[in-house]
């Protein structure tokens, strides 16, 4: 994984789908796809607490998290589960899976690349490598 790109992160695919839910593109919800980031995310948070990482790590993290991942779910809260979403979210699953593909990537590449970022303390994600570059940290 490389810490400046968006693509080989599926939390942002799962952002960029709620986008295109709310603003009426796409019908699928992908109310399913945020839980289960939301989910993976705690267990980074807590691998980031474990491994001691930097208050600002671990601060722009929950920051950007808020924003991709809690208020999405809040805006969604009274939106019912159905099964169409979760195979949707699987569809968009193996086109991410493709994606790596065709960009020479595998998941397992880039779920060993961001542990090891993590347990080195380096930046866990685009958006926290990019705030630091724009905040000058």
């Amino acid at each position: 994984m490389k810490s400046n790109r968006f693509d080989l992160v599926f939390s942002y695919w799962i952002f960029l789908w709620y986008v295109l839910y709310m603003l009426h593109l796409v019908k699928y919800n992908p109310k399913w796809g945020l839980t289960i980031g939301l989910i993976e995310n705690t267990f980074a948070l807590a691998l980031m607490f474990f491994y001691k990482n930097s208050f600002i790590n671990i601060f722009l993290f929950c920051f950007i998290n808020v924003f991709i991942k809690i208020l999405p779910l809040w805006s969604l809260r009274k939106t019912k589960y159905e099964i169409n979403f979760i195979y949707s979210l699987i569809i968009l699953f193996c086109i991410y899976l493709l994606w790596l593909k065709i960009n020479k990537f595998d998941i397992v590449q880039n779920s060993n690349e961001w542990f090891e970022y993590i347990k080195k303390d380096n930046d866990p994600g685009p958006f926290t490598y990019y705030a630091k570059q724009f905040l000058k940290l």
